[in-house]
């Protein structure tokens, strides 16, 4: 009977050493995710206008930059979207949606090849100036880093020859938070 006592103590010790930290370091390195409750997120400001019509707001959009995009590949180094792939835009937030791909440059950050797209449910409008695709458009963009983030200033003519134009103020690049997650 002395026995039986002195196991489970220790085997429930035993246990307890090898439960606890775990959750405490699964709470420690786990990311908060976007969109959980109290978890703040980087905004960003957007002006886009497509022909006579403009849009502006301040969304959760994906800002990021894709260290492993070299000079020459078609990786897109600078990347800001909104929404993020497969968010569920709330009723209340803007419905539009864009689309900013710019590849990494040989002599600076930035290229002239990028990707632009916009759509409204209305109307749309894509530039598109990166070699080996169909050139869909005309135009220029420009990148100017600013703290954590960087400001995006597109303009030119779609492929259907409508100006556009757009400004998106990117306040923090933000890490992926990958597959899952």
């Amino acid at each position: 009977m002395r026995r039986t006592p002195w196991r489970t103590i220790v085997g429930l010790g035993l246990v307890a050493v090898a439960v606890v930290p775990g959750i405490c370091l699964a709470q420690r390195n786990t990311p908060a995710r976007r969109g959980a409750s109290g978890v703040v997120v980087p905004m960003t400001d957007v002006s886009i206008t497509l022909g006579k019509e403009t849009v502006t707001g301040r969304v959760d959009a994906d800002c990021h930059v894709d260290e492993r995009a070299t000079a020459g590949s078609t990786r897109a180094y600078f990347v800001a979207r909104y929404p993020w792939f497969g968010q569920r835009v709330a009723p209340d937030k803007p419905q539009w949606r864009f689309d900013l791909e710019i590849r990494r440059g040989k002599t600076s950050e930035a290229s002239d090849q990028f990707v632009f797209s916009f759509l409204d449910g209305q109307r749309s409008g894509t530039i598109q100036t990166v070699a080996g695709a169909e050139r869909m458009g005309t135009g220029t963009v420009r990148v100017t880093r600013q703290g954590a983030g960087a400001r995006f200033e597109v303009e030119g003519r779609t492929k259907e020859g409508n100006a556009i134009r757009a400004t998106i103020d990117c306040s923090t690049f933000q890490k992926s938070e990958g597959v899952g997650g």
